[in-house]
């Protein structure tokens, strides 16, 4: 029997026995719009955290903050430093080994305003190195560069919810904004920060502020004599940030003639421990959609073995008839494998497509939406052939055995 002809055989048998086709290939249909479902959202979950982790911009980062002073000791001590400077920025550069990159970081709080409208929001004084450091990049426009920073230029960069907030859909470039009494002409907009699985407060705050040179808020607004609030310090060397957190230490124990009036806060090794927490929940759901996924597909095989086996009942005098007129037991074997193989395949495309349209729904609820993972919908068909030839085998062998008398007589 030709390919075709088995094809139309199981397509007559689907068509005259419609509800126990459907019944037999759900546990199928189920079991691969799991797998194409589970592998297509997986896949966008763990792209969305991970991006979301890089919008929070401390990987490889550690953070120096000022450190108040915990006795008279340490207060006579302490009054040798003049606490976090711009300097040690420079000093930590020059000294390094593990670090690549520095950026000192100031805040102030201001009314901002374009016209009528007005905003209280956060002003982060930051040098061009912070856009490395802490991963940011903008919408639209410039980050700022060195000619900014060493010319005390009264230029900004609004956060991405600021930018809708004083200009709507208005383009912002080259326009002005008031940041208390000083006027400031807008370069940039801020990139929209976080996502539904990673969000916090930082990011709220970061995207409802704006950014200056550091230069600029130390002249007009903090005073020049203010120490810093804190120095980003990057590395590309994350397996080693204890040695990165000693580096940073000693560098800045010098330039504080000996006073220790910082902390060093390793907050990329904190970021690692969140990462691996993560990675572990992924997996545990990757897991248990695994495992619902493949009782359907057991489910679906059960029922496919149970049909093959009523449908040969159901064909003894087509089994005697043709063995009669000279079709060997290996083609009688190979009609019935195929029968479930092609009913399997057909569930598993059934369920593919299925599973399709559900991710694409899906996918409408997420930033970036969800891929396709062309990886989980090969596993879904190979696990449906699979499936069909590890159902079809057993009644293909006991059709292929009959006697074609006792077929015959049988199905008298």
């Amino acid at each position: 029997m030709k390919l075709w002809e088995i094809l139309r055989t199981v397509l007559g048998e689907i068509r005259h026995h419609k509800m126990r086709s459907m019944l037999t290939l759900l546990g199928i249909i189920l079991g691969t719009l799991s797998i194409t479902v589970m592998t297509s959202l997986l896949e966008g979950i763990i792209t969305t955290v991970w991006a979301g982790f890089a919008d929070i911009g401390y990987d490889g980062v550690v953070l120096v903050l000022n450190r108040g002073a915990r006795d008279l000791r340490e207060s006579a001590v302490f009054a040798r430093s003049e606490g976090l400077r711009p300097r040690d920025a420079e000093i930590v550069l020059a000294r390094r080994k593990l670090v690549t990159a520095v950026a000192p970081v100031t805040f102030w709080e201001e009314i901002v305003r374009n016209g009528s409208v007005q905003r209280k929001a956060r002003i982060s004084g930051v040098t061009p190195s912070y856009a490395t450091v802490r991963n940011r990049e903008v919408e639209s426009g410039r980050f700022f560069n060195e000619v900014d920073e060493n010319s005390f230029t009264r230029v900004c960069v609004l956060g991405y919810r600021l930018k809708n907030r004083l200009f709507g859909s208005e383009d912002p470039l080259g326009k002005t904004v008031k940041v208390g009494e000083r006027v400031f002409t807008v370069v940039g907009v801020g990139k929209k920060l976080g996502n539904q699985f990673v969000n916090d407060d930082d990011f709220i705050e970061e995207m409802e502020g704006l950014y200056v040179p550091l230069g600029t808020l130390r002249k007009f607004y903090k005073g020049e004599a203010e120490p810093l609030d804190a120095l980003a310090i990057k590395t590309g060397e994350v397996e080693r940030l204890g040695d990165v957190k000693a580096e940073v230490q000693a560098s800045l124990k010098i330039a504080h003639r000996g006073a220790e009036d910082f902390r060093v806060q390793n907050i990329a090794e904190e970021l690692l421990r969140a990462r691996q927490e993560v990675t572990e929940e992924i997996r545990s759901w990757t897991v248990v959609l695994s495992a619902i996924a493949g009782v359907s597909l057991v489910v679906g095989g059960i029922g496919l073995l149970s049909v093959m086996l009523i449908s040969i009942g159901e064909r003894l005098y087509e089994i005697g008839l043709r063995k009669a007129i000279g079709a060997t037991d290996f083609e009688i074997f190979l009609q019935f494998l195929s029968e479930s193989v092609i009913l399997s395949s057909l569930g598993g495309l059934l369920g593919i497509g299925g599973g399709i349209a559900i991710t694409k729904w899906a996918g409408s609820f997420f930033r970036s939406g969800l891929p396709i993972h062309l990886d989980g919908l090969a596993i879904a068909l190979g696990t449906a052939l699979v499936l069909g030839v590890l159902s079809g085998i057993y009644p293909a062998l006991k059709a292929s055995r009959l006697e074609p008398v006792e077929a015959l007589r049988s199905s008298a």
